[in-house]
């Protein structure tokens, strides 16, 4: 069966292209902004665009337990990625901060004769979110270090520390062949995608020069594409699952010869295999031989040795990049590796074990639908009340609030909110995540101030039109910033920010 998709462009080819209608500039009627905190918040929400949407809002000063604002507070919505704070609550709270993932590298029992295993090399994947090829390389290196030169069998992945069910719950809703689409897997690698790059050729009706990075025996790659005069691109892809060659992958159509290199990224369709490839193409760098290039899927036997071992970086760290930029493949790893011990770890189990953390926080149960750890598509409801309830435990907690707050994006300054507040003199005090899908735009976090204690928020936008996607970000702006200077004791009428201009229209996001 295959499957096409067109590489997603730039803001600059889409300008370029004549086609392409440009942003249309939306101008509002003026908002007028009440001196109270109440009347703040509820200017910014009686704007036209907001009129037949679904809002959930809450805020909560964690200084004084004092609840500042609820409006459907107890409405569950669509959360998108927002729902990626109640994955890495639980798994901070499960699993602590300094939780590491490991990756190890076995033979068989006495198979360790001088610079030879005889036999096979098992690696057996623990699930970690954030392995990539150069930590591969990294235990070929270990092996290479203790004079191992040669294996006279092959590489065998032991993925049983997660069940074979590899798509997470709800990402079938869309058959997109997108990276933030990405299957989980205990042995898993580059966030389980591959990177193709394409270059123009020197002169035009050229063949571009394409790659498979990392160059793995299991995706084919056939170049069909050719090099046109100009700068732009009209590149193609389509991929075909084969039993025998693995993923084939046809790149069609034409790329202009001043486009310079161009980079896609594709998920894989064999985790497990993926893997053992990309270790089998480290050991051929590490100037390690193996006896057998067929990568097989098995267990490490009983009576094994291990001969390399490689760790994450702790947990506290890996949460950043899931929640300052939205990672949905780490987001689904970490759920998954939630489930309980002793058994092949399911969507099912983990999901379970994060309500009833969430349970012991205190978070209401009504309404919460969990469906993946993610956010992506329409398998999450969860409203703004449970959103500030689970902050507010989670900041009390000393164990895992200093770490848990270092991992949200700072409002104005890096992941996926640097544009946001940017000019504000509250950049740097608020510290939120995003949440982004087709109609739902979501804002949950704190807003600080130094010397106290946080305000706890969430601002969830559910049925708000494309078109309108700028304003429904300036209207959370705009809250989360009176939020933060209500924290610091600072006047909160300020001049209204300048209408934002429409943003033109996109497809759904990865959830951001």
């Amino acid at each position: 069966m295959a499957a096409t998709a067109t590489p997603a462009r730039t803001d600059a080819q889409d300008r370029a292209d004549a086609q392409v209608t440009p942003p249309v500039e939306i101008t509002p009627p003026p908002v007028v902004f009440p001196p109270t905190l109440a009347g703040q918040i509820d200017a910014a929400l009686a704007q036209p665009f907001l009129a037949t949407a679904q809002i959930g809002v809450a805020a909560v000063d964690l200084a004084s337990g004092e609840s500042l604002y609820g409006r459907g507070e107890g409405t569950a919505l669509n959360p998108a990625s927002n729902v990626k704070l109640m994955t890495t609550a639980a798994a901070l709270g499960l699993l602590g901060p300094a939780h590491r993932y490991s990756t190890r590298l076995y033979h068989e029992k006495d198979a360790l004769k001088g610079s030879e295993i005889a036999g096979d090399i098992y690696l057996r994947g623990g699930g970690d979110p954030s392995l990539v090829s150069e930590d591969l390389y990294a235990l070929a290196g270990e092996l290479r270090a203790r004079g191992i030169r040669s294996i006279t069998g092959g590489v065998v992945i032991d993925a049983t520390r997660f069940d074979r069910d590899e798509l997470p719950p709800g990402f079938d809703q869309k058959d997109e062949l997108a990276s933030y689409r990405a299957p989980s897997g205990a042995a898993a690698v580059n966030f389980n995608t591959f990177e193709l790059r394409v270059k123009p050729a020197e002169q035009p009706d050229g063949k571009p020069f394409a790659v498979i990075d990392p160059p793995v025996a299991g995706i084919v790659l056939v170049n069909e594409a050719s090099t046109r005069v100009g700068h732009l691109d009209r590149l193609g892809v389509e991929i075909e699952l084969d039993k025998r060659k693995g993923t084939i992958l046809t790149l069609r159509g034409h790329i202009g010869v001043d486009a310079g290199v161009r980079a896609y990224r594709y998920p894989v369709s064999d985790p497990s295999r993926y893997a053992g490839e990309a270790l089998a193409v480290a050991f051929k760098h590490r100037g390690i031989r193996l006896g057998r290039s067929k990568v097989k899927i098995g267990e490490v036997p009983p009576a094994s040795a291990m001969v390399a071992v490689h760790y994450s970086a702790p947990l506290s760290v890996l949460i950043r990049a899931v929640n300052k930029h939205s990672n949905n493949f780490m987001a689904e790893q970490i759920l998954k590796g939630l489930a309980p011990a002793g058994a092949p770890a399911t969507f099912k189990g983990a999901l379970q074990r994060v309500r009833d953390h969430l349970r012991e926080l205190g978070v209401p149960a009504e309404g919460l639908q969990l469906g993946n750890g993610s956010g992506l598509y329409d398998t999450n409801r969860i409203s703004a009340a449970q959103f500030v309830a689970m902050l507010g435990a989670v900041f009390s907690d000393f164990r895992i609030g200093s770490d848990y707050v270092a991992s949200l994006a700072i409002m104005g300054v890096d992941g996926t909110t640097r544009s946001r507040l940017e000019h504000s003199d509250r950049r740097g005090f608020v510290r939120a995540k995003t949440g982004t899908l087709d109609g739902v735009y979501c804002l949950s976090g704190y807003a600080g101030a130094p010397g106290r204690a946080p305000i706890a928020f969430s601002i969830l936008f559910n049925g708000v039109a494309k078109a309108d996607a700028g304003n429904a970000r300036a209207a959370q702006n705009r809250i989360v910033e009176v939020l933060a200077r209500y924290a610091a004791g600072q006047p909160l009428v300020v001049e209204a920010p300048a209408p934002p201009v429409a943003e033109a229209s996109a497809p759904e996001s990865d959830g951001e």
